[in-house]
């Protein structure tokens, strides 16, 4: 087995020797669970935020006949994340190493905008954030950020560090 032709299930077969066959039936069913949350919170989240931008009503507490536009946003964002997931040959580990690298990229923004908003009076008053807790979340956000651009760089272009590992 090597890195090129590595596929997710084959993840939990690896860990076997070291966790037991049940333990890798539960690594794999933690897996799929996880898969399942995640394609719900995302969404539901951006059916919740296309609400938001087209000033419509958002929640799940809508009936259908009020929250149509919520709807139809959520199913779409299903509909197209099963079509994708269902087109043959498509390398769907490098599809999920492709879609992290976008959540990285966009991590860094979102995380600026939650620090600067800790750190408005306005919206804070007297619990803005301290220094030292400015320090550290600066400090977090430039890792985070090198972070996720040698990661995106290293999938888009996987022998780029290979001088690293002297081959």
């Amino acid at each position: 087995m090597t890195a090129e032709n590595f596929q997710g299930a084959e993840f939990a077969q690896a860990l076997q020797p070291l966790i037991g066959r049940f333990g890798a039936a539960l690594f794999a069913l933690g897996i799929v669970e996880a898969g399942m949350v995640a394609s719900v919170t995302i969404s539901i989240s951006s059916a919740y935020a296309f609400g938001e931008v087209a000033r419509r009503p958002h929640s799940l507490n809508l009936p259908m006949a009020e929250g149509r536009a919520f709807y139809s946003v959520l199913f779409l964002c299903a509909a197209t994340a099963g079509g994708i997931v269902l087109i043959p040959g498509l390398p769907l580990v490098y599809v999920v190493l492709l879609v992290n690298v976008v959540a990285v990229l966009a991590m860094p923004p979102a995380l600026v905008f939650l620090f600067m908003l800790a750190n408005d009076r306005e919206v804070m008053g007297d619990l803005v954030s301290p220094t030292w807790a400015n320090i550290l979340t600066t400090s977090v956000v430039v890792f985070l950020t090198l972070a996720g651009v040698l990661f995106g760089v290293s999938v888009i272009a996987p022998n780029i560090f290979a001088f690293l590992s002297g081959k």
